[in-house]
């Protein structure tokens, strides 16, 4: 199987990568590594990886890294035939990572590659529209949310660069909850209809975002079905209790938060509400978010555990 490594160039666990787990990796299979140099070029890596006789693409990085490989691998100009994906989890949340089970060893990630094939796997799709009003496209393979998401991106990409990505993260949604506004929406599916102001609302085919919060814990990745979480416009204490409970996979019962299962939904607003997807900001409202089943291969293991 001959692989490339696409690695966040900027990552602080690169040492670790290329001390401990690319020369494993190596001794097993046909490895190619090449690291991205400046913002959005894994996706741009990524849509070049058929075309240059890969059978199998790796994101080394966090969800942020895997969310632009999922982008260029899709948006190639080959997309009937595309490479299996993989993870190698070198970010700070690594929540879709979690959800596969897999682990930032060597041994895990030869294990998974050795001994399984690469499973049929769900993807969201997001039709939104950039800062500029243009109509765009983008893909997700694990959460996509508007309200405190995306202003914790915003606060990060404030933070000061100096900061380790655990504490610019921390200090980022510390500055999110106490200064997010919730924000007025219209949301429809196909068999319901939400129009009020939230905290958050999420799109999910993975099962946790924001470094394990579980705001899909009976997610599938492979059943057809995307899981919807709103948190609307909740006493900020009490949000931030029960955040205590869904970060330990619990479901809330509360008039104000709801879970459900879609194949499409689709948000508008009155006002610029953005849109951000594994921890990338991707565009703003009006959109529609729908799922596309079994789109892409994607190695993980069976049935893990959190």
């Amino acid at each position: 199987m001959k692989i490339l490594i696409i690695l966040n160039g900027i990552s602080r666990k690169k040492n670790f990568f290329y001390r401990e787990i690319l020369p494993p990796l190596q001794e097993n299979f046909e490895i190619t590594v090449a690291e991205t140099a400046y913002a959005n070029h894994a996706t741009l890596l990524a849509s070049e990886a058929l075309s240059r006789g890969f059978d199998c693409v790796l994101s080394a990085g966090g969800d942020g890294t895997l969310h632009q490989v999922i982008n260029g691998v899709l948006s190639s100009k080959n997309s009937e035939t595309l490479p299996s994906i993989g993870v190698i989890p070198l970010g700070s949340g690594n929540d879709f990572a979690t959800a596969c089970g897999i682990e930032t060893s060597a041994t895990s990630i030869i294990k998974l590659l050795k001994e399984n094939s690469p499973k049929s796997t769900d993807v969201g799709k997001i039709f939104c529209e950039d800062t500029n009003g243009n109509e765009i496209q983008k893909y997700f393979i694990n959460v996509c949310s508007l309200g405190m998401g995306p202003a914790t991106v915003q606060q990060m990409e404030k933070s000061p660069k100096w900061m380790s990505a655990d504490l610019r993260y921390f200090t980022a949604i510390l500055k999110t909850f106490f200064t997010h506004q919730p924000e007025k929406i219209l949301a429809k599916s196909e068999n319901w209809e939400f129009s009020g102001r939230v905290r958050v609302f999420a799109v999910a085919n993975g099962k946790s975002f924001g470094n394990k919060i579980f705001i899909a814990p009976d997610a599938k990745m492979q059943d057809g079905w995307l899981n919807t979480f709103l948190a609307s416009d909740l006493p900020l204490a009490k949000f931030l209790w029960y955040l205590q409970a869904i970060k330990r996979s619990i479901k809330i019962t509360d008039s104000k938060i709801e879970y459900s299962k879609v194949k499409k939904v689709t948000l508008s607003s009155p006002q610029k509400v953005l849109l951000e997807a594994e921890g990338e900001l991707v565009g703003q409202l009006p959109a529609r978010v729908e799922i596309l089943e079994n789109r892409i291969k994607f190695f993980r293991f069976d049935n893990p555990k959190r």
